[in-house]
């Protein structure tokens, strides 16, 4: 078991518009162990495919989901699929140089950070600001975003495919029931497929299952600074993440910004610059940070984080610990479960 004694001492922040912030001092055991009971709040660990009881998975689906996610022909300019975005070999995330992705028209961007697409199935809403509860909406809204693949209206989504010699014989035998199987609904149906296995079980979860081995002791010493900094009362649960609306800056003001938040979503005022709070899965793998993508550095990140949301701030070492915890999180990706297929109508 973990034996510690916590001091709380006082260090003033070099930055002379900050207050005092409280500095976690912490001491551990030779060989420390973790409770039970500390890692309730983390339970159970990551499934290896996120169920969902409105859409079964069958084979079937998930191959077409597969196809989809890699179809460029998707899009209004044939250019920009799914995977363009959400690169499946770096853990979801879009390889572009700059904060936020150039969508469709590259002479225009973003105004968010692209997200990852490796877990979100278990979030309670998509996007930033929540404004979609169910991965299978959300495939959707993608495919008729002006900024994403810019198909105008349903009828032009499932056009785009039915031009394409070999799909409607794909979607019959993967929706053999239906009397229109070719139907937007069944591409944000598949899709949504084989985007719920889309998961990343990783070393973290090897120990929530009991392996005690699988992270090291200055690892479980992360572990434990996650969990007196206050990390762990936004960062929690199965997907470290992905459950509540936060606002920024709730201790100390956050640098000036642009983006609403989920006020544009409810115009409520109370919603205004918060955040659905990201997953910390694949963290150390999926820069840059923040709504805006205004941070390439995760170190940089954690300590804007502890200052303006929880008003501290760390010692070094806490902050090595921390981040060496941050990096179990990395998960496994399944390469027979992302390979590119082949593409109907491209022989």
């Amino acid at each position: 078991m973990i034996s510690t004694h916590v001091f709380v001492v006082m260090a003033i922040c070099s930055c002379s518009y900050e207050r005092e912030l409280p500095l976690l001092e912490i001491q551990f055991d030779q060989d420390p162990e973790v409770t039970a009971e500390s890692l309730q709040d983390f339970l159970p660990p990551l499934p290896r495919v996120i169920e969902s009881p409105d859409n079964p998975r069958t084979a079937a689906k998930i191959d077409l989901g597969r196809i989809l996610f890699f179809e460029r022909r998707l899009s209004e300019d044939s250019t920009t699929s799914c995977q363009t975005c959400h690169d499946l070999q770096n853990y979801g995330r879009d390889l572009d140089v700059f904060t936020t992705s150039p969508g469709l028209d590259r002479s225009r961007r973003g105004l968010r950070n692209t997200p990852t697409v490796y877990n979100v199935a278990g979030h309670f809403s998509m996007f930033w600001d929540g404004r979609i509860k169910k991965i299978e909406h959300q495939a959707g809204a993608s495919l008729l975003d002006p900024m994403e693949m810019g198909l105008k209206t349903r009828r032009e989504v499932v056009q785009a495919l039915a031009n394409i010699p070999g799909y409607i014989e794909l979607f019959t035998a993967t929706f053999p029931k239906d009397d229109e199987p070719l139907s937007f609904e069944n591409i944000c149906t598949a899709l949504a497929t084989f985007e719920r296995g889309l998961t990343t079980p990783s070393r973290w979860d090897m120990f929530l299952k009991g392996d005690r081995k699988a992270l090291t002791v200055d690892e479980i010493r992360g572990f434990l600074v996650f969990n007196e900094a206050g990390c762990a009362r936004c960062h929690k649960g199965t997907y470290m993440g992905g459950q509540t609306f936060v606002r920024l800056g709730r201790v100390i003001p956050w640098p000036e910004g642009v983006d609403p938040g989920r006020f544009s979503v409810t115009r409520n005022k109370a919603d205004y610059m918060k955040f659905k709070v990201p997953s910390l899965r694949n963290v150390t793998q999926t820069k840059p940070y923040l709504h805006d993508g205004r941070e390439s550095s995760l170190k940089r990140v954690v300590e804007m984080m502890v200052r303006h949301e929880k008003g501290r701030t760390l010692s070094e070492l806490q902050m090595n610990y921390l981040l060496q915890f941050l990096e179990t999180l990395t998960g496994f990706i399944s390469e027979d479960y992302i390979r590119e297929p082949d593409l109907p109508g491209n022989h």
